[in-house]
């Protein structure tokens, strides 16, 4: 099979940047997408290979592992699973396209053929056989309230997770006490088939028993097969300073489990900050909103006001107008170079309610007097 150069899939330079590769893609996958071509094989063989480039060119760690699978084409390494180019590395004698050693070693590579292919990349490549292929777990991703202070000067808060965790009815193999795992009968216990793809021969997830290398004839009644059950659990999770509403948290390894050994996915926690009664924040300023009568707002006063920082003393001037914004320094939220932002009050001006016929009439001679509309 012919190579399949990523770059001149997309039409782009070897040193284009994301943004170029990115609209490159947009472009072309807009013309060759299958909804605009049904019943196109070519337009959809094209639409795969163009998304096959996107995503290894637009992941910068995919990008550079590509880059060097690349050069070791060019340099004559044209073996279908580079298990000559891979030895010669593991022994210190593979080189970067700068001369020095190349990065990472088959780990790094695996997980950009994991990422572009399905995973199973170390089998493809003359890793260890005869088991499924290793794979990371899934990311999670949980929703979190937080209190508002705590997301303007940071803490701790607990969750409750639902971690998966090994069966202890089966032990984790899946089966019915009493009955085992067989090998699956379409991939020999592997856990992963061989294709070929753009010159490489990779490594997919077993269709038949998704990547397990066994098939359950007697499946767990606790755990249904799958080898692990839930468990609920309550973890501490650290708030930095300043987190906005949607910020994402992540804790590494809280994941779902990997397959066959591999690491844990990651679970994420996307911030939501609860609404506070009497603050708002931007930034690391906090803004309340006070509310005055036309006297003090015409005499001037000084008036308590609460903030994250306890209660200060506010002067208000005279003729402060609604509107108005008063400015307490270093009462807002905490910065990163260990300051605090402001907090600013809002001045809002109530007009009086029921008044009396004398004092409708008090009020009406004040305003003659300082020659004010009626």
């Amino acid at each position: 099979m012919a190579d399949i150069d990523y770059y001149q899939t997309l039409g782009v330079k070897k040193t284009a940047s994301k943004d170029e590769i990115s609209r490159a893609f947009r472009k072309l996958a807009k013309k060759y997408h299958p909804d605009r071509n049904p019943g196109d094989k070519e337009a959809e063989k094209r639409f795969k290979e163009l998304s096959a480039a996107h995503e290894a060119l637009s992941d910068p760690k995919k990008r550079k592992q590509y880059d060097q699978l690349r050069e070791a084409r060019a340099r004559g390494y044209s073996t279908g699973d580079f298990s000559e180019f891979f030895q010669a590395a593991g022994q210190g004698r593979g080189r970067g396209p700068q001369g020095g050693g190349w990065s990472g070693g088959l780990g790094d590579f695996a997980d950009l053929f994991s990422g572009l292919f399905g995973g199973g990349a170390a089998q493809a490549f003359g890793g260890a056989g005869g088991g499924p292929a290793r794979r990371r777990g899934e990311d999670i991703l949980q929703k979190i309230d937080i209190p508002f202070e705590t997301a303007v000067s940071g803490g701790s808060v607990s969750i409750r997770l639902q971690r998966p965790e090994t069966c202890r009815t089966c032990g984790g193999s899946g089966a019915s006490p009493g009955s085992a795992p067989k090998p699956c009968p379409a991939c020999g216990g592997r856990g992963t088939v061989q294709t070929s793809q753009g010159g490489f021969t990779v490594s997919r997830p077993c269709p038949t028993c998704f990547g397990r290398g066994r098939t359950i004839d007697r499946p767990c009644p606790t755990c249904a097969g799958t080898g692990s059950t839930a468990r609920a659990r309550k973890v501490s999770v650290k708030i930095p300073k300043g987190v906005k509403d949607g910020a994402k948290i992540r804790l590494t390894g809280e994941g779902q489990p990997g397959v066959a050994g591999g690491r844990a996915g990651d679970l994420y926690l996307q911030v939501h900050v609860k609404p506070h009664a009497g603050f708002e924040r931007d930034g690391h300023d906090i803004y309340s909103t006070l509310e005055l009568n036309i006297v003090q707002a015409t005499l001037g006063t000084t008036v308590p006001v609460r903030t994250l920082n306890g209660t200060v003393d506010l002067r208000v001037p005279p003729a402060t107008s609604s509107g108005a914004k008063l400015r307490l320094r270093g009462k807002g939220g905490p910065t990163p170079g260990g300051g605090h932002g402001d907090h600013y009050v809002r001045i809002k001006i109530l007009a009086p309610k029921g008044l009396s016929t004398d004092q409708a009439r008090l009020l009406r001679d004040f305003a003659h007097a300082a020659k004010l509309p009626t």
